[in-house]
Order: C-alpha cells, then structure tokens, then sequence
C-alpha cells in the first residue's frame, strides 16, 4: 500500500521540513517520492496522539491556570520570491495570567531517552515563535508507550530565526539553479543517523542529481 505521490512545487516551502538534511529536502522536490505504508501508520499514531493532547488542553478540568487558546494554526509566511505555508497541526497556543505560549507537540517512542530538545523541533518553534509574534515557547515532549511527558521552554531568538529564514532562501535558490546542497547530514556525529532512515541515500552517495 502506498500513498499517492505529490509533486511540491518549488516557492512553497513547509516549516516542518527545513530543520531537516537540506540535501534531502532538495531531493524531495526534485524526486518525489510515495511513503510507505509502515511509515504512514507512524505518522498517524503521531496524529491520534497529538490530538488527543490538544484534547487535554481544551478541557476546562484541566488547568484552571491555563487557558487554551488556539491549536492547528494555518501558517504562512511570505517572502520576496517565495512562500513558507502549512498547517500547525502540532501545535497548541495557551495563555497563563497574562503571558501567552506556543506549546509544540511530539511524540517519542522512549522519554527516557530525551534528555534536551531536537535541534529540528528548536528551530520549527523558533520559526513560529518569530512569525506568529508569541515570544515564549515548550517543546512537549510525549511518549507514545505511556503517555508520560517532558517539556523544556525554549526562549525566543531572534538571530536565530533570521538565519532560519536565510535557510529557506538558500534551499530557493540550490532548487532554482538546480544545484546540489552539501550533504548536510553527513556532516556531524549529531545528525549522520538521520541518513540511516533517508529515502534519497543511495543517491547521495552518489552526489546524484
């Protein structure tokens, strides 16, 4: 079973994508390719979870402290020669007293193993934290086995942000010129796992374009 493939169209970029291998990111407009199945039901755990946990939010026995706001937030960003959209489908928007926060959502498969947040999940809060203008962030951290939790704030950054946005603009033109990023991933002892699961490796490998 697959799901259907969709072409992206280069000038729309999507803010869960870009904490990831850029090398990869361009891969997937260039060759897009369907998911399987096995990782669509992941996906989808993640989604029941993720809804389930705004579902506490809402719920008026939860907190009397803190109020839900807003959850599955459209989201979009225009840029001078291209646009960052999508859906905020993990995300939850909360007030305590006066102080409003962006809660992001994710489940793990092992809390005991989260121990800082990902630098992928850093850098998504720290885009919607700059473009929806709410300076206070929690990355929430849940374990699909148990549902224990574990949440560290994450103080907005601007500099930081701004190097996001340069981010996009350099994946824009490496797709434009049709030239192939560096292998990003393979680049540090933090991140060269994530080629392990990497639909584009035997590409890579090759430096094919």
């Amino acid at each position: 079973m697959k799901r259907e493939r969709k072409n992206k169209e280069i000038g729309r970029y999507y803010p869960s994508e870009i904490g990831s291998c850029i090398r990869k990111v361009w891969y997937s407009y260039k060759y897009p390719i369907e998911s399987d199945v096995d990782k669509l039901k992941i996906f989808e755990i993640g989604n029941i979870l993720h809804r389930f946990i705004i579902e506490v939010f809402k719920n008026e026995k939860n907190n009397d402290a803190i109020d839900f706001i807003n959850s599955e937030l459209p989201f979009k960003m225009n840029q001078k020669d291209f646009v960052i959209s999508g859906r905020l489908d993990d995300v939850v928007v909360v007030k305590e007293g006066n102080k409003k926060a962006i809660i992001e959502i994710k489940s793990v498969k092992d809390i005991r193993m989260t121990d800082k947040p990902n630098k992928t999940h850093v850098m998504q809060l720290q885009l919607y934290m700059h473009a929806i203008g709410i300076h206070n962030g929690i990355i929430l951290y849940v374990d699909k086995t148990n549902l224990k939790t574990k949440s560290f704030e994450i103080s907005y950054d601007e500099k930081h942000s701004l190097d996001i946005l340069k981010r996009f603009k350099n994946l824009h033109e490496l797709l434009n010129k049709d030239v192939l990023p560096i292998d990003e991933a393979k680049q540090s002892k933090e991140t060269v796992w994530m080629c392990n699961m990497c639909e584009y490796r035997a590409k890579c490998d090759r430096n094919e374009k």
